[in-house]
């Protein structure tokens, strides 16, 4: 039971201990991105938040700030359950597109060409 509090409860637990974690990551996606299309000469097209690191690091933002609100509104009042629905819903979303956002990277990176 300990292996699906974590799978599901671990970017929540991860701004918990750390509050600005999210921001973290999506500074990291979002500049590799930045990188690559900067690199292209294509930084500031709209194609540029199509691309799945942006996406993904833009879904890390909203859940950051979703976690620190939902932290400060908790702080107010406390309710007996600590089944977090929203968390079942919106960790499996999270995942997925960081996942994405990783290949995205790692294809980026096999196909750029190399210079000197």
């Amino acid at each position: 039971m300990e292996l699906v509090d974590w799978i599901f409860f671990g970017p929540a637990k991860l701004i918990a201990t750390w509050p600005y974690a999210g921001l973290l990551i999506a500074v990291a996606l979002i500049g590799v991105q930045a990188a690559f299309s900067w690199q292209k000469r294509r930084l500031f097209e709209r194609s540029f938040f199509r691309e799945a690191p942006v996406f993904a690091g833009l879904l890390w933002v909203i859940f950051n700030l979703y976690e620190l609100q939902f932290a400060a509104t908790l702080a107010q009042k406390l309710t007996g359950s600590s089944l977090r629905m929203d968390l079942i819903i919106l960790v499996p979303i999270l995942y997925v597109l960081t996942l994405a956002a990783m290949l995205s990277i790692r294809t980026q990176l096999k196909t750029r060409p190399i210079r000197k």
